[in-house]
């Protein structure tokens, strides 16, 4: 069965910012390596993540926790201010 393949860019405030989130995310990594890849990476101020997974099961798995770390990581940026810097 062919991998699926889904890219995501979140866009930051700047670029500075999307670094941040990259280098923090790139800290955890996924469980199921043989079913999940992903691979972070910056272009101008947009976060760019992609994901490829063996099953649609693997995919949404992996998207939706990806989705509720960035949600912590942004949530912690604003409460630090750093979202305004």
């Amino acid at each position: 069965m062919p991998a699926l393949l889904r890219k995501i860019e979140i866009p930051f405030p700047t670029n500075r910012l999307a670094t941040i989130a990259q280098r923090v995310l790139n800290v955890d990594k996924e469980l199921k390596t043989d079913q999940v890849k992903r691979s972070l990476s910056v272009n101008d101020d947009k976060l760019e993540a992609l994901f490829e997974c063996t099953t649609a099961r693997m995919m949404r798995v992996s998207v939706n926790s990806f989705l509720e770390m960035l949600t912590m990581v942004t949530r912690t940026m604003d409460e630090c201010d750093t979202l305004n810097a």
